[in-house]
């Protein structure tokens, strides 16, 4: 495929597969400008960067990283120069295979990692340093300096895609990560994806960029335990201000929804310990695929977010007697919603079998993949209050599509709450937090029965806390920068618009007679998160409904160019994964509303418009296909 050139790569982005240009273009745009003087002072002082930066987009980008680094107090010019040089090698490693198999990625890949010994440092410095003044010896307080700083150093968009497992990673051929998302702006995706990921906004990025910034400039005064330290609470203050509930509960940062479901699972499990708990959980299919190990206490990937190995599956250290698993289904074989009554006794006569044998932790799910609630939020009310304290309710709102004042009540009711900042506020995927009532997470934590698997996971060490980790940082700090744009919208007028853009949704799926429109009641109510903002359809072929596995094909060629005979107009158009609906083979494909869309007003109705245009043209080429098959056969 033949790459935008670089003037091109955010007006008009290359396609599916991600390019140095347009990363570089798209990021350079929300660097802060250095002064010109001090970028010319940088660019005269790092004469020697051309034999190690073999393209303008690299020593453009060595210079831009140069001249903010060069202004940090206490640091000489040769260990910012290293410092810019490792900002940059990082940027590379990010980009695809053949582009780091030139000399240029190649002569870089050693600073990319973990920072080298002082010998290999003194010969990059002088390689980058050889047409200025003769770099001095690095001293004792360089190296502390260069050692210190070298992971707050790599550039934001590679810490974006660090502290999470490998979702987050770079495909080394296309660029782009498991949910075809990138960790820089994509001002060219038509993106309606965001139930599954979304790629961050300009705005996000900037926000990301200032916060990575200000974490090296206070690891400098301070360092960089008390600077993520700082950060993190920073973090998990505004977001309980946020949802208002600043005097309710603590905010405990994870790396993931998923992450935040095996947290609250070890606190509740040390707040009784010895006593045998059962897990209940809604259909696996409406919640995250290592949701069920999760809640059990079981490590849900083979790496920790903490980057220790671990075995999937297997349970965490100090929980080798996990809780067991209930699961309550939401949806019949053919993929209708079942009745609340049904779905509510359901889960109370699981609760009865959870009982019998110890403590029940049910977890609650307000806005599931499809766009479900269950139990409604009247039925967790009676539901507590009929089994009382052997009954724990934990909610599930990892898509953020949930008004403060209802995160407010469930706390009100002792009900811890899961949150994300990656769906409904598309930030990149890995950052999820628990809301936790305040008094009761002190006596948890007082009382030091954690489990010692829960390490890998959250902080144990000088107290129970967040993870203290950059990228999650600037994750957050992109999803804040959505949270509080989104935050002055008045409700009525949030619900507006989302009620235009059902109209427009329901409306794009009703003229394609391929399409079908599969339900999902809210609960009833006047707030805008009882509006629907996730559309999920179903889409029929020539022997029928597809299934799960026959959408992916769908879902991928959304995802990539759109020019050509087959799909019509150009456009990459980021949909939700598909979904399985039922446990019957039936799947379907999902349309999510975030809310930087309704904050944009009618900003992205035109985008719609594309998305159901390619889907149209990539069915009629389906059934195209199909039938210059029968005719062979």
């Amino acid at each position: 495929m033949q790459l935008k050139p670089l003037d091109e790569a955010v007006s008009q982005e290359a396609v599916s597969q991600t390019s140095v240009a347009s990363q570089s273009t798209a990021v350079s745009r929300l660097l802060p400008q250095a002064a010109s003087a001090r970028e010319m002072a940088s660019q005269a002082a790092a004469g020697g960067a051309a034999q190690i930066f073999r393209s303008d987009t690299a020593a453009r980008r060595f210079r831009r990283e140069l001249a903010w680094i060069d202004t940090l107090p206490g640091l000489g010019r040769t260990a910012a120069s290293l410092l810019a040089a490792h900002a940059v090698a990082c940027m590379m490693a990010l980009q695809p295979r053949d582009y780091c198999a030139q000399p240029e990625g190649a002569n870089l890949s050693g600073l990319a990692s973990v920072c080298p010994d002082p010998d290999t440092l003194e010969e990059i410095a002088a390689a980058l340093l050889q047409d200025a003044d003769r770099p001095r010896a690095l001293s004792a307080e360089d190296l502390r300096l260069i050692n210190a700083l070298w992971p707050l150093t790599a550039p934001t968009e590679h810490l974006l895609a660090s502290g999470g497992d490998d979702r987050l990673s770079l495909d080394p051929v296309t660029g782009l990560n498991k949910y075809g998302c990138t960790p820089w702006p994509r001002p060219a995706l038509i993106s309606f994806g965001s139930c599954t990921a979304s790629c961050l906004s300009e705005g996000a990025f900037g926000a990301a960029e200032r916060a990575r910034r200000a974490l090296v400039a206070s690891a400098l005064v301070t360092s960089p335990a008390t600077a993520l330290a700082e950060a993190s609470d920073a973090i998990g203050t505004a977001l309980l201000r946020h949802f208002g509930v600043e005097n309710l509960a603590e905010a405990v940062l994870a790396a993931s929804g998923t992450d935040a479901a095996l947290v609250v699972t070890g606190l509740l499990a040390a707040e009784h310990p010895g006593e045998r708990l059962t897990s209940i959980l809604v259909s696996p299919s409406e919640t995250g695929s290592g949701v069920p190990d999760a809640v059990q206490g079981r490590h849900f990937a083979s790496c920790a977010p903490s980057g220790s190995l671990v075995g999937k599956g297997q349970p965490i250290d100090g929980l080798a007697a996990g809780p067991a698993l209930l699961a309550v289904r939401l949806r019949d074989d053919a993929g209708a919603p079942i009745p609340a009554a049904t779905v509510e006794a359901d889960f109370e006569a699981a609760i009865r079998t959870g009982l019998a044998t110890g403590r029940v932790v049910l977890h609650a799910i307000d806005g599931s993949k499809t766009g479900l609630t269950a139990p409604d939020r009247s039925a967790c009310r009676r539901l507590s209050h009929t089994y009382g304290p052997k009954l724990d309710i934990v909610i599930d709102a990892c898509q953020a599509r949930i008004e403060p004042a209802l995160v407010r009540w469930y706390l009100q009711q002792g009900f811890p709450v899961l949150v994300t900042g990656s769906k409904f506020f598309a930030a990149p995927g890995f950052c999820g937090a628990v809301l936790f009532p305040r008094a009761r997470l002190q006596r948890i934590t007082r009382a030091g029965r954690l489990p010692a698997g829960l390490a890998a996971y959250a902080r144990l060490q000088g107290g129970f806390g967040s993870r203290r980790c950059a990228g999650l940082i600037l994750r957050w700090t992109a999803a804040l920068h959505e949270m509080a744009i989104f935050g002055h919208m008045p409700a009525a007028l949030v619900a507006a618009r989302l009620d235009r853009l059902n109209h427009a949704i329901s409306a794009g799926i009703g003229k394609n007679t391929s399409l079908g429109m599969v339900a999902a009641p809210r609960p009833p109510g006047l707030g805008w998160s009882d509006r629907r903002s996730i559309f999920t359809f179903t889409v029929k072929g020539s022997a029928g409904l597809m299934s799960p596995a026959e959408l992916r094909g769908i879902y991928r060629l959304m995802g990539e160019d759109g020019s050509g005979a087959v799909t019509g107009r150009g456009g990459i158009c980021q949909i939700g994964q598909p979904v399985d609906l039922g446990g019957s083979g039936l799947g379907g494909l999902r349309i999510a509303i975030s809310a930087a869309q309704i904050a944009s007003g009618e900003g992205c109705t035109g985008g719609l418009g594309l998305v159901f245009e390619k889907l149209r043209n990539l069915l009629d080429a389906h059934a195209a296909s199909e039938t210059r098959s029968e005719k062979l056969l």
